[in-house]
């Protein structure tokens, strides 16, 4: 099983945000994470992800934003949740309105796979075959597969 999976479960991977707009839309899948196992304070989480939530800190790639939050204690192990807009989500920058949103969050000691996941992510957000089939993927678990595979590349 790879870190990818454990990381980021099928509950965790919305393909239909409601949101519109960029806050609504973390709000939005960051609550999935409320009754994981791995989240040891929600409420310290949500904190810590949304004080860090204005547009400008939003690393993107074509059609995606990346959110890190970085390292807390306020979860157990890497946990990753992801959104899909199907318009996209106004920033209010006057860039491209990003259609995927992923959510990182980690304790102080996984640095090395937390970094390394992060990358192929964005490696693979870069890549148009690859973004195509997270776009267009019809389940979580094909959303998942599509992941993993394209990080293995």
């Amino acid at each position: 099983m790879s870190v990818l999976s454990v990381s980021l479960l099928s509950k965790d991977i919305q393909l239909q945000l409601r949101a519109t707009d960029h806050r609504d839309a973390l709000e939005e899948v960051i609550f999935s994470l409320r009754s994981d196992h791995r989240v040891k304070d929600w409420a310290k989480l949500r904190a810590s992800i949304l004080s860090d939530s204005h547009p400008e800190n939003f690393r993107e790639c074509p059609g995606t934003m990346f959110l890190h939050h970085g390292r807390t204690e306020s979860v157990s192990s890497l946990v990753l949740a992801v959104g899909r807009s199907a318009t996209g989500l106004a920033l209010g920058l006057g860039v491209a309105s990003p259609r995927l949103i992923f959510v990182a969050a980690i304790p102080e000691a996984m640095n090395t796979e937390y970094l390394r996941i992060l990358g192929a992510i964005s490696r693979l957000c870069r890549e148009e075959k690859s973004l195509d089939s997270l776009l267009h993927a019809e389940s979580s678990e094909s959303f998942l597969t599509a992941l993993e595979k394209g990080c293995r590349q």
